[in-house]
């Protein structure tokens, strides 16, 4: 979410007024199948960055995204990379249709070499199954940011700090005559909390993330770099007649990049560490209907060390240009040990995983009339699961107007 950020800062630094409105669509394939055997999708898109005046700007940007996937296979959440370990989860699974809304907007302002901004960012998402074992997930993601920071002919050097709030309702519904399956709440990625499993099938998570971050931004060309630091902090509560918190988690990302800016090209190396902290609640007895809390005990520590090369090209043609750009990151995974459930021992090999992914993309845009220009940009994806040997691809095109 802050390298997300930064980049938009960035972006607010050397870009000209424009905005961009645009279709895309998108199918994939996996073998790792959490999010399903296939998937694929539409949606639409508009972003634009205007300048009032010389000193101050305004920039939006708001999407739509539906999306359904095949044959998912154990976890019943939405955002799963983000909760893990503490998903909810059974042995059926089946396609699921996700909706996504997301807005950022904001106000950027530069005058006598003292350059901010304000900005917000809203994501809401509902994913459902029309078919037992019937989750209905529905997330609200909020983020206010703001930066700082000092501005000269050739460079821009800000701090930045953002704060926001998660939630996630996970209700899961059977409909059938023939009965129901099992529901489990997971502790770590392979292990169940065994007390809870069956007779609780509705969750609720909530959380808290904050972050500071320093950049280095180039007006037209020169070194670019970026330091950031976030803390995110989520909770799973039951939610079937009583609240009951489960199991809490604590990331902490840490992110470093450089890189090097030209008017045609740039080039930005990565490296970073997420360090995940679960913390699981143990109970005593129940009584009218109130559990007693007997200690939150430590179960679970993940370190993900993270290394990554991108950069892009930009071709002048006789019409119009074309932009290649590429992705490419290494992510490196250890974690302790637990009591490992056969039954989600698959499940568990898969989330701890090693990944390599790879990203390449090309836009060609040519111009219509005036300011009007039109573009067409496909997209590849692949990602590789190093020890299980699994993988995942995608390709996504989109077309629209930018003037």
């Amino acid at each position: 979410m802050l390298y997300t950020i930064l980049f938009f800062i960035g972006a607010l630094l050397t870009d000209t007024s424009r905005t961009d409105a645009y279709l895309s669509g998108q199918y994939g394939e996996a073998t790792m199948t959490i999010e399903g055997r296939t998937q694929g999708g539409f949606g639409v898109h508009a972003r634009s960055v205007y300048d009032i005046n010389a000193v101050h700007r305004v920039f939006g940007e708001a999407s739509y995204q539906w999306n359904k996937s095949r044959d998912n296979y154990g976890v019943e959440n939405a955002d799963y990379e983000r909760l893990y370990p503490y998903l909810t989860t059974d042995t059926v699974g089946g396609g699921l249709k996700t909706e996504t809304y997301s807005f950022r907007g904001g106000y950027r302002m530069e005058k006598k070499h003292v350059i901010w901004h304000a900005g917000l960012m809203f994501r809401a998402v509902q994913s459902y199954r029309e078919v037992d074992p019937r989750p209905k997930n529905k997330v609200a993601d909020l983020t206010v940011d703001g930066s700082v920071g000092y501005s000269d002919a050739q460079y821009a050097y800000s701090a930045l700090v953002h704060v926001g709030r998660y939630k996630q309702t996970n209700e899961v519904k059977f409909y059938s005559e023939l009965g129901e399956s099992q529901i489990y709440h997971l502790v770590a990625p392979a292990t169940e909390y065994a007390r809870f499993s069956g007779n609780k099938k509705n969750s609720y998570y909530h959380g808290l993330r904050a972050g500071i971050g320093f950049q280095l931004s180039p007006r037209r060309k020169g070194w670019m770099a970026v330091a950031s630091y976030e803390w995110n902090r989520v909770t799973k509560e039951l939610e079937d007649n009583v609240n009951i918190p489960i199991g809490r988690l604590d990331k902490h990302a840490i992110r470093v990049e450089i890189g090097y800016r030209m008017p045609l090209w740039y080039a930005l190396l990565t490296a970073g560490v997420d360090i995940r902290q679960g913390t699981q609640y143990l109970y005593g007895a129940a009584k009218d209907n109130y559990y007693y809390l007997l200690l939150r005990q430590p179960t679970y520590l993940e370190h993900a060390w993270q290394i990554g090369a991108e950069g892009s090209y930009r071709l002048a043609l006789p019409t119009g240009y074309m932009l290649f750009a590429g992705h490419m990151a290494y992510a490196l995974k250890n974690h302790s040990d637990n009591d490992v459930s056969e039954r989600f021992r698959l499940l568990g090999e898969w989330l701890s995983d090693d990944k390599l992914g790879i990203e390449v993309s090309i836009r060609y845009t040519f111009p219509i009339k005036g300011r009007f220009s039109w573009f067409i940009a496909p997209v590849a994806t692949y990602d590789r699961y190093i020890k299980t040997t699994h993988h995942r691809w995608q390709v996504a095109l989109s077309t629209g107007l930018t003037f």
